[in-house]
């Protein structure tokens, strides 16, 4: 078993079924870390979706033009906003119309390319407005998307200490600080898992984690899904059923 934790081997290699989350402070690191991971996949032949701020959009679309892969006819750049308003029913996500605009996209280009990754800032852009059911929904979409089609996906969270107060529930401490999101994660996995073996696969993880501003959390969680899936994703609820309990 491979324990080599490498954030940015993932971002370019990610599985077919990956659902991944980046956690950022700067613009510009967001902007590397997504242009590695479409950049990746557009040099493979894959074909890509991303459905982020128009002003993220342009930075990724520049950052991709120096690297001559756009403009691309299997990159597609869609509003994050416009599209959430496309299937928003009385504040909340609608199953059927995310699954005609979302679905239907992926599929369409699944029948074109051989493979598609997606990057999306949609529950973000909830989570900022403080929509916190809202946001948990289309996060519960976008996990049953990912169930019923083949496709790879990152999402962004932005984490800036200095704007904690345009954060609701879950995300407000991690915002702030990232220690809660931090012991969250290790309490989880002492929960999930027998707690000798829960410390001893957390410090492999933080030895294995890369050198950019990801969170021992997260890094821990990444190892986790590489590792050991099915640990992960209980962790993971886990996780997020303290945070919201502690909200």
């Amino acid at each position: 078993m491979d324990t080599t934790l490498d954030w940015q081997e993932l971002l370019r290699h990610p599985g077919r079924h990956d659902h991944m989350v980046q956690l950022y402070q700067e613009r510009e690191f967001l902007v590397e870390a997504v242009a590695q991971y479409l950049g990746a996949g557009l040099r493979l032949g894959e074909a890509a979706i991303v459905i982020a701020r128009p002003e993220h959009c342009e930075r990724f679309a520049r950052a991709l033009e120096r690297e001559h892969l756009y403009p691309s006819a299997a990159l597609r750049l869609l509003d994050a906003e416009q599209t959430l308003e496309s299937f928003m029913v009385e504040g909340m996500p609608e199953w059927t119309a995310f699954h005609g605009v979302i679905g239907g996209a992926i599929a369409e280009l699944r029948l074109q390319y051989p493979a598609v990754r997606a990057y999306g800032e949609m529950v973000d852009v909830l989570w900022q407005r403080g929509e916190r059911e809202a946001a948990i929904r289309l996060e519960e979409f976008w996990s049953e998307a990912g169930r019923q089609q083949s496709f790879m996906l990152l999402c962004s969270y932005a984490m800036d200490p200095l704007q904690a107060g345009s954060y609701g529930g879950a995300l407000e401490s991690p915002a702030r600080d990232y220690a809660r999101f931090n012991d969250a994660v290790s309490d989880a996995s002492k929960s999930v898992l027998d707690q000798a073996l829960a410390q001893m696969l957390l410090k492999l993880a933080a030895s294995h984690r890369p050198h950019t501003e990801m969170p021992l959390g997260q890094a821990a969680l990444i190892w986790l899904k590489q590792n050991m899936p099915r640990t992960a994703d209980k962790v993971l609820d886990e996780v997020r059923a303290r945070l919201l309990a502690s909200a």
